[in-house]
Formats: C-alpha cells, structure tokens, sequence
C-alpha cells in the first residue's frame, strides 16, 4: 500500500457540511482518500491565504515539480489581460493586423478574445503543431473548420497562434511569450516555474508546457483569487473579470479557465468536443457558481473558489477521475449525488 503524508491544520467542527468560512477536517481527507484512490499524486488546499490541508505521495512534497501541461494556458490569459489593460494588445483586435497571411481568407476577422477563448474555428488538432520544428510558425497555416466565434474547439492552435502575435509585436526582446508571463506575473508575484517545454526553435509551448511545483501553483492562484484592482501598484490581483466570462460556442470556458456553468439548451456541439478536459456535463453541478479552474492533461487541476477563499492544487498520474466527485466529498462530506453525470 502507497504511503502519504497527510497534514490538516483545521480546527475540528461539530457539524459535516460546509460552513461559511471553514473547511471540515474529515471532509478534508474523505476528498484526498477520493484523490488518492483516483490516480493522485499530490493534494494542497489553501484557505485564506493558509495552507489547512496537504498530502503528497511517496516523491512528492509541495516543492516537487509537476507538469502542468494545459494550465499553461492560464498564464498565458492572465499576461494577455495585463498587456491588453497597457495598451500592448486588444483583446477584439483581428489576429490578422499582426498574422497579415490571414488577411484574404475567411481567418481575417478571428480576433485575440476567438483565440484565447478557443473560438476562433481553428482546426486544434495538435499533432501539427506539437511535432513541428517551430510551433508558432505552424500555427499560423492552421485552416478552419468553423467560422469564428461559432463553436468551440479546444486545442493548441489559438493559443500558439496567439504566441506568434506577441512573437511578431515583441520580438525584439527574446521569446515574447516566455517574457511576458515571467515579467507581468512570474516574478512580481514571486511564482517560480521549475521550467517550460521548447519546440526545436527554441519557443516555448504556450499552450502546454509549463512545470511547477504545487506550492507555486497555489501561488498563482491565490493572486487569481483577489479581484484586480489597477489602483493597487503594489501587488494588484490577478482575477481580472473577463477571464471567467463564458462564451455563446461554450459558457463553460472563459480565456483559459474552465468555468462552473452548464451548457446551452439545445447544444449545437457533442460534449466531447465542448467539455474535452471535464467529467460529466458542468465542472461541479449543484456546486459554486464562482467555481473556475485551470486543467491540464492526465487531471491536473488548480481549482479557485473566491465566494470561500479557497484555491485547492491537485496533481495525477492520469487515472479516471471526476471533478464535481472529488469537489463534493470536499465541500459536503459526500460523493456527488447525481451518477449519471459524475
């Protein structure tokens, strides 16, 4: 039998459901043994800035790297949010300003929002874009299979296309994706990347790539957690509103985080293609509205709560696992009720 350490600093409680501003004990490990059971590798619970519960299995602790695979993606959106409120970019600028090859085709009107919120049409196959020499580059010959803003498709190809925009409006100061993270949100909020996966040009992956430990994964999410306020030149928030704003193609993403809302009646997609990283139909039905979090392969997961100051890390081996299951035992002391969806 796998050993863990587990840790739980909460103070125990007289009643088994969800309290306004605590998390129970046993709810705490009644979701790591879920974890656990499911593939899980590492588990880190943040409440009000404080650690209450971690547990890590045999090579891990909370300073061991990770992949993190797609919850690159939410950095990527978070600098894209700093640099569009500097004026660096717009977020309904046409793509094609910069990628002038898009100009006369049907790719002209895709707009930076289309890319990050993987509603630009793009094929996202990422077979082409991973095993090229330079992905950037690759991304630009993607050919649409949707018209803009008109279903989602998630994938590599908004995102590196969207890298090779910076790429092209910043190349003057190295790799502009790679920059830009490490400057607008890396190193003023003391976040420390273990490293980032390159194609052979030396690029790094913008929409996969990253790795880090779950320490410096809560990190970020705690400075996601707090509302941004430009006013604050000290440390201002990184939970700038639009990323958690849902689409019409799929109101349950946002600009690089899955969000807690449920689909549209009647759907015009398969949920395969409209929830590809999710069990089930919705994040956690029944669960926080304000529930949003950034995935990644194999079920890495940063989920943030604001309504109850919780950012929660999880790390896997890829085993079969449900979100609103996991979140559940969590949050109530119960698996999710409804099985047909979990």
């Amino acid at each position: 039998m796998r050993r863990f350490l587990s840790v739980c600093i909460l103070a125990v409680l007289l009643t088994d459901t969800l309290c306004a501003a605590d998390l129970l004990p046993i709810n705490c490990a009644k979701a790591a043994a879920y974890s656990r059971s499911h593939g899980g590798e590492a588990l880190r619970i943040e409440q009000g800035g404080k650690v209450v519960f971690e547990e890590y299995g045999p090579g891990y602790s909370a300073t061991t790297p990770h992949k993190i695979y797609s919850g690159t993606k939410s950095f990527v959106a978070v600098a894209a949010m700093i640099l569009a409120e500097k004026g660096v970019i717009r977020l309904d600028e046409p793509a094609s300003d910069i990628l002038t090859e898009w100009k006369n085709d049907a790719r002209r009107s895709i707009t930076i929002d289309e890319l990050l919120s993987q509603t630009s049409g793009l094929d996202p196959d990422g077979d082409s874009i991973n095993n090229a020499h330079d992905a950037l580059a690759a991304a630009v010959k993607i050919p649409l299979i949707s018209a803009p803003g008109t279903k989602f498709h998630y994938g590599a190809a908004g995102y590196q296309a969207f890298g090779e925009i910076l790429h092209r409006k910043l190349g003057g100061f190295g790799d502009a994706v790679e920059k830009s993270v490490w400057h607008l949100v890396l190193n003023p909020y003391d976040i420390k990347a273990d490293s980032w996966k390159t194609d052979d040009a030396n690029h790094v992956l913008v929409h996969a790539g990253m790795v880090m430990s779950a320490e410096e994964w809560a990190k970020f999410g705690e400075a996601v957690l707090r509302p941004r306020n430009p006013t604050d030149h000290s440390k201002p928030g990184l939970g700038f509103a639009q990323l958690f704003v849902g689409h019409t193609a799929n109101p349950a993403y946002g600009l690089g985080f899955w969000l807690n809302a449920p689909q549209h009646s009647p759907r015009h997609q398969p949920m395969s293609d409209l929830l590809p990283a999710m069990d089930g139909e919705q994040l956690y039905s029944g669960g926080p509205r304000d529930l949003v979090c950034a995935m990644g392969t194999g079920k890495q997961r940063l989920y943030i709560i604001p309504s109850l100051q919780l950012v929660i890390v999880r790390f896997s081996d890829s085993a079969p696992f449900s979100d609103g299951d996991f979140l559940s035992r969590l949050l109530t002391g119960h698996p999710h009720p409804d099985k047909h969806t979990h």
